[in-house]
């Protein structure tokens, strides 16, 4: 009778012990709170875009000669924030006459070189930022996220 009782409360062990990880297997995945199983969805702000256009400079072909080239330059900047663009709107004035500024300094030469545009790019960024935040006291600041090219041409 000993080895019959060692059975009978063995497999009643086992019936337990199983049951008891199963109903925390289902409790697992079924007890779980709702939110942490929908995705969080993230809504995208609009971008804005604020364009700089119709900028000709004379500059030389290389550091030193006189200015026998000119270029033609266009730029645009990236804001989620629509009021920068407003404001960028009515000091494109002081903004474009600091770019004309930059654009003096290059040469013919150098804006053949990649990363004389990045450079370029960049600077014009920090510009539009400094002159929103200068002179219409923009806050946040650097409400220009990114610039881009859209007109680079440079003639003999």
């Amino acid at each position: 009778m000993g080895l019959k009782k060692i059975l009978i409360f063995g497999g009643i062990a086992v019936v337990v012990i199983g049951g008891g990880i199963g109903g925390a297997v289902v409790y697992l995945h079924h007890g779980a709170p709702a939110a942490a199983n929908k995705p969080v969805v993230v809504v995208p702000k609009p971008i804005y875009f604020a364009q700089l256009d119709n900028v000709v400079v004379s500059i030389p072909a290389d550091a030193g000669d006189p200015a026998t080239s000119y270029v033609q330059f266009g730029i645009q900047f990236a804001t989620t924030e629509p009021n920068a663009v407003t404001e960028f709107t009515s000091l494109q004035p002081i903004i474009k006459a600091d770019v004309i500024n930059l654009m003096m300094n290059e040469t013919q030469k150098t804006l053949q070189d990649p990363a004389a545009r990045v450079a370029l790019t960049k600077s014009c960024l920090g510009i539009s930022n400094s002159v929103l935040s200068a002179s219409a006291n923009y806050t946040p600041a650097n409400p220009f996220t990114a610039a881009y090219i859209t007109n680079l041409v440079v003639q003999d």
